[in-house]
Formats: C-alpha cells, structure tokens, sequence
C-alpha cells in the first residue's frame, strides 16, 4: 500500500510543482504564466515503469519506479534560444531508494549568420551508425538507468560547442569542456577488494576538446573528427592499500581519429563509421589500461512495404599490440587484465559482431514493434531486446520489453546475464 501511495506521489510530484509555480497567483495569472511556458515550448511526461532485474549484476529484483521529465525551449529573441530537461525518479519504490532530480541538458544558444555559439550542459552525440558510434565520445551514456529507451540513457556534460557554417553543406565544430563525466556501467568488485572511481578534475589541464568537419546534404553526407580527452568507460588497476586490496578505476587519455559516411542508392541507405583510437599505452605494455585500437561500423537499411524496416550492421575491432591477458603469468593481475579485455572489448586481436535492428508499424502507426540484435561471432555471445509500444491516446503510452544476455560468464554480453529482464512502462505525454 506505500509503495503505491509512494508512486503516486512521485508522479504528482512534477504536476504539483508546476501547479504551484503556475497559479500561485489568482485569476489570470496561472493561466498566463502556462501559456507562456507552453509557448515556449514546455512539454514533459508521468512514467510508471516496472523492471523485472536491476542493472548492477546483482540478484535484486522486481523494481517498479516514477520518473517525472520536463522540457522547455525557451526563445528570448532571434539571437539567443535555449533548453532546459530535467529527471525527477524513484527508480525502486519500496526498496528504499531516494527520489533525485537531475539535469539532463541546461543550455544558452547564439545564433549568427555564420554560426551558432551552445553554451551549458548539453548531449553532444556524433557518427551516423545505428547505435554503435565509435566516434561518439564526447557525452556519457548511463547503461544502468533504468527506463526502457536507448534515449533514456544520455546526459550532458557541461561545455562549449561552437558551429561556423562554411557553406551550405560544410560545418566546422569546436568542443571544449573541462568538466569530464564517464559514462555509468555495471560493475560489480571481486569479494576482498574495494572499488573506487578517479574522475579526472575539473579544470583547464584536463580540459577536452574535438573538432569536426561535417559535410551533410548533396550525393552523400560524411564528416571527418578528432578528439582529444579522457575515455568515457574505464581502466582497472589493482594496489594494496591499509584498507586492503583496491581496485581502481582511472578513466586514462585517448585521442581518436574518426570518419563517418551516409549515402543513399535507390531504396537502400548505407552507412559507415570508424575510428582509430590512441592509448596511453602506446606500445600495449600495460595490461591495466587498454591497448590502441581500430573500431569500425558497415551498416546497410531499408524500408519494404509500407513501415517495414531492416536495419544491418557489421562491426569490427582490430587491436594494436594485442597480448592475450589469459597469457600472464601473477594470477591476480591475469584477472584484473581479463576483466579490462572484456569490458573494453579487447580479449582477442580482431573481432567480428552483427547488429540488426528490424521494426514495423501497424494501425495508423499506433502499434510498433522493435527487435534490437547484437552478436559477438568471436566467443559466441548474444543481446536481444524485443519491444512493442501501443499509443492507447494521443498522450498515453504502454510499452512492454525484454532484455535477454547470452554467452560465456567471461565474454562481454556473458557477464551481463543477471541483468536479463522484462519490463513495462505506462505514459503520459503532454
């Protein structure tokens, strides 16, 4: 009974709050003040979402939450424009989790004639594959968030992002932020030792920065990237402390070379995207910290009947300096290195995957329908996540999905297993 007097609370929560900033005056005021905000582009949503697993590899189950999420793109005049998203959730409750509220993006924008100026938190996401990026490093994803869309899973970092419009179709980027944020993955500390996360700090030494020159519009779309910053998933390295065994995880230097490519031929679209990534460990000498390595997409898609679509990528990874982890000889350190080839995708020296993403619409586009597949050939391991959304209004939404992780404990998708579930998510839009 307090679980659901707590849901309802919490999903009331953002209407209240909006209704105490809207009609705290009397009258015409309130009114005022909503059309005003909707003018401005105001729209958000009431999510009632259950999960069968939590995503932190452990044996917790049955998590039902409410999240509240509000947008607003205010225009103040033809110069200067802006965006503010932010999360209200309870992800579990019951189980005492706390209710947070978060920033997603908090953003200014000044518009020139030859360029925009974006100063503030902001998602910055770049490549043009489906899904798998490898030029897409400059803002973090939470992958252990748990909402069912692949959307609900990016957050802004604070920066400066600034576009010259060379021509038509040429733009030149620049990106620079200080203030580094990883990406959240689950992870779980082998038993006796202690896990800690090192951020880089916040300032101008650690500062990032990327530049892009995207072409987009004529016979094909593509753009050409580097990046210099820190690495958005972790490195473990293992040391002993008063407090025993620690491990560490540092989120080390990388600079990336990146190419992304678009082009249309009759009904098919054809993507590509690669990137070339600099390690600290340069020469492949440290088993702590990942070795350099070529990452690349080839993707294919199509529309048949009306709303059918198939979309199919290959993905390929070559490592540079490969030594293979299983090969070193401190037990512990073999460990720890095997556990950094899995996350990182670096057990063997060139790996192959698949990815297929098929969805199809029925009833005037009320019911669709979603299988998302990824498939590791090299140790055989698996993703699957089926998803089918019905919009029972034009403001509600039901959504019922799965998560299903295939393959050896010790292979990428093999290790995620105790996160399979099933999960459904009831919203309201406005």
């Amino acid at each position: 009974m307090m679980g659901v007097l707590r849901v309802v609370v919490l999903l009331t929560m953002g209407v209240v709050a909006l209704e105490q900033l809207l009609f705290a005056q009397e009258g015409d005021g309130g009114i005022r003040a909503w059309t005003l905000l909707r003018e401005q582009g105001l729209t958000g949503s009431l999510r009632v979402d259950y999960f069968r697993s939590s995503k932190l590899l452990d044996d917790e189950t049955d998590f039902t939450g409410g999240t509240a999420q509000f947008k607003l793109l205010p225009v103040f005049n033809e110069m200067l424009t802006g965006k503010v998203e932010a999360r209200l959730t309870d992800p579990a409750i019951g189980k005492g989790a706390e209710t947070s509220g978060s920033l997603l993006e908090g953003f200014v924008s000044l518009h020139f004639d030859k360029g925009d100026l974006r100063i503030g938190k902001q998602i910055v996401a770049w490549g043009r594959a489906d899904g798998i990026n490898p030029t897409d490093n400059l803002t973090p994803h939470d992958y252990v968030v748990l909402l069912p869309f692949e959307e609900d899973q990016r957050f802004g970092t604070m920066a400066l992002k600034g576009d010259g419009y060379l021509s038509n179709d040429y733009t030149l980027t620049l990106f620079i932020s200080p203030f580094f944020e990883p990406s959240k993955i689950p992870l779980i500390a082998p038993a006796g030792t202690i896990l800690i996360e090192n951020k880089p700090t916040s300032n101008f030494s650690d500062t990032e920065v990327a530049v892009k020159l995207n072409k987009s519009g004529g016979a094909f779309d593509g753009s050409i990237s580097f990046f210099h910053g820190f690495d958005l998933l972790p490195d473990a390295r293992a040391s002993l402390t008063p407090m025993g065994p620690v491990i560490e995880l540092r989120h080390t230097i990388i600079d990336v070379i990146g190419i992304d490519m678009a082009r249309n031929f009759g009904k098919f679209g054809f993507r590509a995207e690669g990137a070339y990534f600099i390690t600290e460990d340069h020469n492949g000498l440290d088993p702590t910290i990942k070795n350099p390595f070529l990452f690349y997409v080839l993707g294919v898609d199509r529309t048949f009947l009306e709303n059918l679509n198939i979309n199919i990528q290959f993905v390929g990874r070559y490592i540079r300096y490969y030594q293979d982890p299983e090969a070193i000889n401190d037990p512990f350190l073999r460990s720890l290195a095997v556990q950094n080839a899995i996350v990182n995708g670096q057990q063997d020296q060139t790996s192959y995957g698949l990815t297929s993403r098929i969805g199809d619409k029925w009833f005037n586009d009320t019911l669709e329908a979603e299988l998302l597949m990824f498939i590791n050939f090299n140790r055989t391991n698996s993703y699957f996540r089926p998803l089918v959304t019905y919009a029972f209004t034009d403001h509600v939404k039901g959504t019922v999905g799965g998560e299903v992780y295939q393959g050896p404990d010790d292979s990428f998708f093999g290790r995620l297993k105790k996160n399979e579930s099933v999960f459904t998510e009831i919203r309201y839009s406005f």
